[in-house]
């Protein structure tokens, strides 16, 4: 059966020896590291194996054992080292040496009547400390954490099996069970060896094997490939791990760190690199659970609050913004007439970019001002911030600006009920803007956590690769969120875009999200150049020669995605997280059988 693996920070002989097997058709089927470094055995699908630096006689037992067609399928090292091991192999005869007394006995209970040992381990502790399971999923645990022998438990229910059962060398209650149904838990392992095992569960197969190195900072993940979605539209197929494939190929070592998410039926994501090098120390590595800021995706998720609060409030699209604002602001008819299908789909008449500050004050300052109707002033981009004459009633075509979105965080806490206090309105209306998108853009689909403020420990910072010099932290946004701002991971908005790309009704009804595609709301875009379906949100911040580069999107027959980017990337100037996602996608596409 073909085999994914991953790992990190192993032995680069037994990673290179991994991919040689792989290369050669012969996949990896057990991986086991003893204590101290440079020490492996790896056994590929022919019974080939490889050692290094383990017992001579557990390698010359391996090779008894090998025999008459019998294949090596575990090998475990107990935390003492020494001469100490124990092999099994596919006819159900194994070898100990020199591991606890009842671990040898209970191999031998737990091998009768035709069943096979799968998998021992071992935890750091030593002693009289062991984890059995066997063929039939009989498992028997000795001086393990309490947890990790219910969760066996838990995960043999219904037929199930555990496959595997491992334990990192720090020690204390740290470990990961695996059962043959691709369900897992893991408890205190390493964040991104977590990551890796959620992300291959669901874009490649169950899990089959977990081995934390024996020096106590690396592990290898290898799982079984038996998905394969496929997305199709009339004509073109993409696999969503093909898009995977490609995003890290043009990604890998080009960027000092980024998050992703592609998916069609199921939700997965994916990172790599660094939120943090050691410029900023501590270094933090990023995951798909890192939060980020992204820049201008902001109105995307702004977006989608409105057109629910606004439906929920029974406000139309339609409806002109006058009255919605509050009781003080004087606004000129052009500016009252403003409609929020305008706001959103950027054709309200405003035509500064407005790369500014988007406070609360320059917000009243801007909707508030007159508006002389004979000027017929053109779209402006982002090196023009500051504009006479920025409204044009007179010409509604689309015009990009921060203005169209950063008013929302007015207008729909105004809409949805706010308690006004003048003396403290503007972060008062700041505070419930924040609420109204977690309650109706994250929280319907279970994500938790969203703010325009950085958690307190481990978000992104940008950089400019290869993020030797120190980065850039962009603090807190809540005073300016609504056009740009919002801290959001891979994870975050991966459970927002699938549901709206299911259109499951969850955060939008399925009308609701073709209208926004339709009439082009809170997107930059709704095809490609060559008329492929792309409905597309970027976004990009730079600051002291750093990058931020986001992007969106909801894109063939039926996929979605994003990409974070937290650098520029190397050796392609200008490259942004929209391109590199759809060059992914439109490389991964074949024609239809």
């Amino acid at each position: 059966m073909p085999v994914r693996f991953y790992n990190r920070n192993i032995p680069d002989e037994c990673h290179q020896q991994m991919r040689a097997f792989g290369k050669a058709g012969r996949d990896i089927t057990w991986v086991a590291f003893a204590p101290g470094a440079n020490r492996f055995s790896v056994v590929a699908s022919d019974g080939t194996f490889l050692n290094r630096n383990i017992p001579d006689e557990c390698h010359q037992q391996m090779g008894e054992l090998s025999k008459n067609s019998a294949k090596i399928v575990c090998v475990a090292f107990p935390p003492d080292g020494g001469n100490s091991f124990s092999i099994v192999n596919s006819q159900g005869v194994f070898f100990n040496r020199n591991i606890p007394d009842e671990c040898h006995q209970q191999m031998g209970e737990l091998s009768k009547n035709g069943a096979k040992i799968v998998c021992v381990a071992f935890p750091s502790g030593g002693g009289n400390s062991f984890s059995i399971v066997n063929s039939r999923g009989v498992f028997f645990n000795r001086n393990i954490p309490d947890e990790c022998h219910e969760k066996m438990g838990e995960l043999s229910k219904n037929g199930a099996k555990v496959t595997c059962v491992a334990f990192p060398r720090q020690g204390g209650n740290r470990w990961s069970v695996v059962n043959d149904k691709g369900i897992f838990f893991n408890r205190n392992i390493d964040d991104e060896a977590h990551m890796i095992i959620k992300f291959q569960s669901s874009v490649y197969g169950p899990v089959r094997i977990v081995a934390f190195d024996g020096d106590g900072n690396g592990w290898s993940i290898t799982s079984a490939v038996t998905k394969s979605e496929t997305v199709c539209d009339a004509t073109r197929c993409a696999t969503i791990a093909a898009i995977y494939q490609n995003v890290q190929a043009r990604l890998e070592g080009k960027v000092v760190g980024y998050s992703c998410t592609v998916g069609g039926s199921f939700v997965s994501s994916f990172a790599q690199g660094w939120a943090r090098t050691s410029a900023d120390s501590p270094a933090v590595r990023f995951l798909s659970s890192t939060k980020t800021t992204v820049a201008s995706v902001a109105k995307f998720v702004t977006t989608v609050a409105a057109i629910r609060v606004l439906a929920k409030r029974g406000v139309g699209l339609d409806s002109a913004i006058g009255g919605h604002l509050p009781s003080d602001w004087k606004l000129d008819p052009s500016v009252s007439s403003i409609t929020f299908r305008q706001l959103l789909s950027q054709s309200s008449g405003i035509k500064n970019y407005a790369n500014i500050s988007q406070e609360y004050a320059a917000l009243k300052t801007f909707f508030t001002q007159k508006v002389d109707t004979k000027k017929d002033t053109k779209c402006q981009g982002s090196a023009v911030t500051d504009l006479d004459d920025p409204i044009n009633p007179n010409d509604k075509s689309r015009c990009y600006s921060n203005y169209n979105f950063a008013i929302l965080r007015v207008l729909l806490p105004m809409i949805d009920g706010f308690v006004d206090d003048p003396a403290k309105r503007a972060a008062k209306l700041a505070e419930a803007f924040v609420k109204i998108v977690q309650d109706n853009v994250f929280g319907p689909v279970g994500v938790t956590g969203v703010s325009a403020k950085p958690p307190a420990s481990g978000y992104a910072f940008s950089y400019k690769f290869p993020g030797t010099a120190k980065g850039v932290d962009w603090g807190d946004t809540t005073l300016s969120v609504g056009a740009a701002g919002w801290y959001i991971s891979a994870e975050d908005i991966a459970a927002v875009l699938h549901s709206l790309c299911r259109k499951d009704g969850r955060i939008l009804t399925p009308a609701q999200v073709q209208d926004m595609e339709t009439t082009v709301m809170g997107w930059d875009k709704a095809k490609d150049a060559k008329g492929n379906r792309w409905v597309q949100k970027n976004g990009g911040w730079g600051a002291s020669g750093t990058t931020i580069s986001t992007s969106v999107a909801l894109f063939g027959g039926g996929i979605f995605g994003a990409l974070f980017l937290n650098s520029d990337v190397s050796g392609e100037p200008g490259l942004g997280a929209e391109t590199v996602l759809h060059d992914a996608y439109l490389a991964a596409l074949k024609p239809k059988p």
